[in-house]
């Protein structure tokens, strides 16, 4: 199964990643996920190192029209979405990027 994690270098999304790729859901150890995240404060390719070479990664916005149009999440047969701001000061900033959910209509 093709599964894309977005916000996967996060809190949240590295630690579903991390459970999916050690076995923590039955059945969905061998699945073939790419990571979608922006890497800005809050995430961090290191939170997937106990997983890492078991993802491909994919760094980018989900707010990118083009980059989902290239085939990112049309390739998936399973989209996931744990993507947030972490800290809702920074997120409600007026020079902030928009987080979800415009992002999420994009998918």
């Amino acid at each position: 199964m093709r599964i894309l994690v977005t916000g996967a270098a996060g809190f949240i999304g590295s630690h579903y990643v991390r459970t999916l790729l050690s076995g923590g859901y039955p059945g969905y150890e061998d699945a073939e996920v790419t990571v979608l995240d922006k890497l800005t404060y809050a995430g961090n390719l290191a939170n997937l190192d106990p997983v890492a070479g078991r993802f491909s990664f994919t760094r980018g916005d989900i707010c990118d029209a083009a980059l989902l149009a290239d085939g990112v999440a049309a390739a998936q047969e399973v989209i996931v979405s744990p993507d947030a701001g972490a800290n809702v000061k920074v997120t409600l900033r007026r020079d902030s990027v928009p987080q979800p959910p415009s992002g999420r209509k994009m998918l």
